[in-house]
């Protein structure tokens, strides 16, 4: 009996010096925005591999992992209320998050998957909001809008406000908020396929889309609407959008 009492006591002491670590392991590190919404199998990682099962509320901070699992989605609201839902089988990684008295800057990669971003209107000059894919760029100022990317193509496509976009081949590009210099003339860029490339830059507007590929090609067409109709995970986000009063 007094064995189990001392073994109970080891227990406690050590439970409680363990239930600190984390917050202490998360001092200094950078919030990107919390986890409000789940279903299924989500799981976050700060190292990518290492992973825990997410729950309600945690934290992510600057360089966290989220990944979902089949049949599962994810939603994760920032720290300016702006919102990112991951469908299933999504990779992300928010890889930027930067907060001073004068700006915030905001950098979010999809490796695979598809997500829905509705962004709140950005008025300061200084601030930025990207989502990037190994094949594409968009940096938003206000948007409703999603990303699917897979092994062949990146295709952005906006349901509200609108999206700046270019390929990642050049990613050096910087979007400008004057509109007059929004969409860049075209001109030859070197690079390593023979078949000569152009530097662009394309503003995707409302019930539009693009889709890029690896080698820097697009093509922009305006939204099939009765596709829109039929399509689950759009219908699921404008629902919950409007459920929840989040407009961009």
């Amino acid at each position: 009996m007094l064995k189990m009492k001392k073994l109970s006591k080891i227990s406690l002491l050590i439970c409680l010096c363990l239930a600190p670590f984390s917050s202490f392991a998360d001092v200094g590190r950078q919030v990107a925005g919390t986890v409000t919404f789940m279903i299924g199998d989500v799981f976050a990682s700060s190292t990518g591999t290492d992973w825990v099962a997410a729950d309600f509320d945690i934290k992510i901070y600057k360089g966290d992992l989220i990944k979902t699992g089949a049949e599962s989605r994810c939603e994760i609201t920032l720290e300016d209320g702006s919102i990112v839902r991951m469908e299933e089988n999504s990779l992300q990684c928010f890889e930027k998050v930067k907060t001073t008295s004068s700006s915030r800057k905001s950098s979010i990669f999809l490796s695979a998957g598809k997500i829905w971003v509705n962004a709140r209107k950005i008025v300061s000059k200084n601030d930025s909001f990207q989502v990037r894919t190994d094949k594409a760029v968009c940096a938003i100022r206000g948007t409703q809008f999603r990303v699917d990317t897979g092994s062949n193509h990146t295709r952005i496509s906006a349901y509200s406000g609108e999206v700046t976009t270019w390929s990642a081949l050049f990613d050096k590009a910087e979007y400008k908020a004057n509109k007059d210099a929004a969409i860049s003339k075209p001109y030859p860029v070197a690079g390593p396929d023979p078949v000569s490339m152009e530097k662009w830059v394309e503003i995707v507007k409302a019930f539009q889309q693009i889709t890029i590929d690896a080698k820097g090609g697009y093509k922009k067409q305006d939204l099939d609407i009765e596709s829109l109709s039929e399509d689950a995970w759009t219908i699921w986000n404008m629902t919950r959008d409007s459920s929840t009063g989040i407009h961009p």
